[in-house]
């Protein structure tokens, strides 16, 4: 049995319910010891579903000049925090570990400081040791659409952010409406999901969304309309309700 369907056939105390013990207790045990990284994400994704939204939850704890939030937390949650924070505890064998986990993908040389963060869904997943960026793997490269834009700096030529750094990337991601169910099956067991949308270029950023996708069949993710981490089917969200997808393309990544 694996983990996850042994969480399903127990009664389940959810992640923000428990203790810093119950979950130093579940990241030792040997059922988690001992299940691949997919299933761990498989367990996360069951044991998070209704954690509450909480916008840009995550900063540099009670030394942060700028954002005094916490490094790590998992009452509440964004959509990257529930991405960061799931990948640094799949990686992980204790809550300690998890928190050094999240410095090093979450921080550029994995140095605590708000303006070393990795505030952009697309530099952390071209640039960030914990994610690699797999769209080409599932679409293929013929599908992808290229867009280049500098990252921090908007149409007018000022920051978005109050931060000495701004870099030019050019990212490949494939358009909502040549995403099929035949390159969705492709994506495997897990992978994460960032939605893009053009006009944020004008910005200084490109990604509007992430979560993580399972089977190439159910998003999960923070939902700030839910006002939750929900699971979702995930063609049917881009898909939206109109004829317009809810957002221009996706970038599909990896967890390492």
């Amino acid at each position: 049995m694996t983990m996850a369907a042994l969480f399903l056939a127990l009664p389940v105390v959810m992640l923000p319910e428990m203790s810093p013990g119950d979950i130093d207790s579940l990241l030792s045990s040997p059922s988690w010891v001992e299940s691949s990284p997919s299933e761990r994400l498989r367990t996360l994704a069951l044991l998070r579903t209704g954690t509450p939204y909480a916008l840009g939850c995550l900063g540099e704890g009670k030394g942060g000049d700028v954002d005094p939030d916490p490094i790590f937390r998992l009452d509440s949650t964004d959509c990257t925090v529930l991405v960061l924070t799931d990948a640094a505890l799949a990686r992980s064998t204790s809550l300690a570990e998890a928190k050094e986990a999240i410095i090093a993908i979450h921080y550029r040389g994995g140095k605590v400081d708000y303006a070393n963060r990795y505030h952009f869904t697309v530099d952390r997943i071209l640039h960030s040791p914990g994610f690699e960026e797999i769209t080409a793997e599932a679409a293929g490269d013929s599908l992808l659409e290229e867009i280049s834009l500098t990252l921090n700096r908007t149409a007018e030529g000022t920051a978005l952010l109050d931060i000495p750094w701004e870099l030019t990337v050019t990212a490949r991601f494939l358009p909502a409406d040549r995403l099929t169910p035949e390159i969705a099956e492709r994506l495997g067991a897990v992978c994460g999901v960032a939605f893009v949308n053009r006009r944020n270029v004008a910005k200084g950023y490109l990604v509007s969304h992430e979560g993580i996708v399972f089977d190439g069949a159910v998003l999960h993710h923070a939902s700030s309309s839910s006002g939750k981490v929900v699971s979702v089917p995930f063609l049917e969200y881009l898909a939206g309700e109109g004829d317009t997808p809810r957002f221009d393309g996706v970038i599909f990544y990896k967890f390492l």
